[in-house]
């Protein structure tokens, strides 16, 4: 702030009484706001003829124009557009530092991260703090899904960073006429797992070979057998590693209840045991969406959909493939015979189906651990072009796009009044449940939980395949997962 203003200030003090150094100070605070360590002025609105330069980082710029470029322009057309190209952050060994380094020598002003990209970033002051114009603009943020705000702050460390127009989460996808055939009753929103498990368990199941049925489907994404573990045992509060203290509890019988009940799935083949192909893989499909990026449907994630599992817990993607086979046709799905192109059969079959929330627990019935932010944007804290790049962020998460994306994108709007189009399916499963902040706030040394994961993945397949008991198997994991504890800690402290 300039300093002869608050020279004038003081001396007006002076003559004035302590009321008007008090509204001196209110005018002072709420003429500055603080980002990224450096002092801001209140930004200026951008009008449509203003002229100016706006550097966008952005993964790929034909995307980006697709997406958004092409509309900002015609809001803006004396904005000039710039694109800088992150796709060297996507093969980085450290993505952040990748990141970081483009922004230190691009300089963008707005910015196109991921979740922990954003909060990686926001630690290190690299973000404008949006609190203050937010204010000033009157930008709505109760039209977003409160958990997608929270999220973002909860990253920022309590501020507000960034803006994300699509979340993901999951539900709890089920085959109605697999339940009809049987006579079991369908599955309810704000289900126990252990309702979920006994569920899966009352269907016929055959464990192998390419008509193999599951009771219960595990997350296409999902490749280690820890993974229903830990998610079952993170909704009933349960941690099984304190970093502060350096010490872990997973050989407890909280925890070896949830692990003998996994087993028990996974031995009868109630509930599939993952692989590691996961959702990808051969004898698969691809289908080509948006700008010509390419999703892989492997085996695994199309267990649920050709009827091979009478439950799958899953994202919006399940949703928007689930009977549109004439859509993936004309979206490129192909198969090559003799290297010649031609239409693939759809590996889909036909059957009434419906979602509802993932299963919960009793102790925390509306919370879940399983959602998360598809993609953040940002604006650079040394930009100095912020109102134009304020303006982006706005148009970018504002209401018009996201109506126009609630009828295309395979994403869930941030947005709750503009939730995707479901063909009368339940979409409000994916909005129903609120962040379970402990789990998903929860800070883990640098590779640590990837180690112990793997550690209690191979002891899960030692006791399925009966070559060790749980407790035997616990010990181990307790007692290795220790060691790998300190370890990541000694590390992370040396850093």
């Amino acid at each position: 702030m300039d300093k002869r203003v608050i020279e004038k200030m003081n001396r007006w003090k002076k003559k004035s009484g302590l009321w008007i150094g008090a509204l001196a100070l209110v005018f002072a605070l709420s003429a500055c706001t603080s980002s990224g360590g450096k002092e801001k002025s209140a930004i200026d609105s951008l009008n449509r003829d203003d002229k100016g330069t706006l550097k966008v980082a952005y993964f790929n710029e034909q995307a980006f124009y697709m997406q958004y470029g092409n509309a900002f322009q015609a809001m803006f057309p004396n904005l000039e557009l710039e694109v800088v190209s992150t796709e060297s952050v996507f093969q980085a060994e450290d993505p952040v530092a990748e990141m970081e380094k483009i922004m230190n020598e691009q300089q963008p002003d707005a910015v196109y991260l991921t979740e922990d990209q954003y909060e990686a970033l926001a630690g290190k002051g690299m973000l404008y703090d949006l609190d203050a114009v937010v204010k000033q603009d009157e930008f709505d943020l109760d039209s977003f899904h409160p958990s997608v705000i929270e999220l973002l702050k909860g990253r920022g460390a309590g501020k507000l960073y960034g803006l994300s127009p699509s979340f993901s989460s999951q539900a709890l996808y089920y085959n109605k006429d697999m339940f009809d055939q049987h006579g079991i009753p369908y599955p309810t929103d704000g289900m126990s797992w252990e309702e979920v498990m006994q569920l899966a368990a009352r269907f016929p199941v055959k464990k192998d070979g390419d008509d193999s049925l599951n009771g219960l489907f595990q997350p296409s994404q999902w490749k280690n057998p820890f993974d229903l573990v830990r998610t079952i045992g993170e909704a009933k509060g349960l941690s099984y590693a304190d970093t502060d203290a350096g010490t872990l509890s997973i050989d407890s019988p909280e925890w070896k209840a949830i692990f003998q009940s996994v087993i028990d799935g996974y031995k009868s083949g109630s509930v599939s045991m993952p692989s590691d192909s996961g959702g990808g893989g051969m004898g698969g499909m691809i289908t080509r969406v948006g700008g010509g990026a390419a999703i892989s449907f492997g085996p695994d994630s199309m267990k649920f959909m050709s009827g091979q599992a009478a439950m799958a817990i899953d994202g919006p993607m399940v949703m928007n493939m689930m009977g549109r086979e004439s859509r993936i046709g004309a979206a490129g799905a192909v198969k090559s015979t003799n290297g010649i192109a031609s239409p693939a059969k759809s590996p889909f079959k036909k059957f009434e189906w419906d979602i509802v929330t993932v299963p919960v627990d009793p102790s925390q019935p509306d919370v879940t651990g399983n959602m998360s932010l598809d993609n953040v944007f940002s604006i650079n804290a040394s930009s100095e072009n912020v109102s134009a790049a304020w303006e982006f962020l706005k148009y970018a998460n504002g209401e018009q796009l996201a109506k126009t994306n609630s009828k295309s994108s395979f994403s869930l709007s941030a947005r709750t009044a503009f939730k995707n189009e479901a063909d009368g399916k339940n979409i409000d499963a994916f909005y129903a449940l609120k962040i379970n902040s402990q789990t998903l706030l929860q800070t883990l040394p640098a590779g640590f939980a990837d180690s112990f994961s793997q550690l209690a993945a191979e002891q899960i397949k030692q006791v399925v395949e009966e070559k060790v008991s749980l407790d035997e198997a616990l010990k181990q994991i307790q007692s290795k997962g220790q060691l790998l504890l300190t370890e990541a800690n000694t590390s992370e402290g040396q850093q």
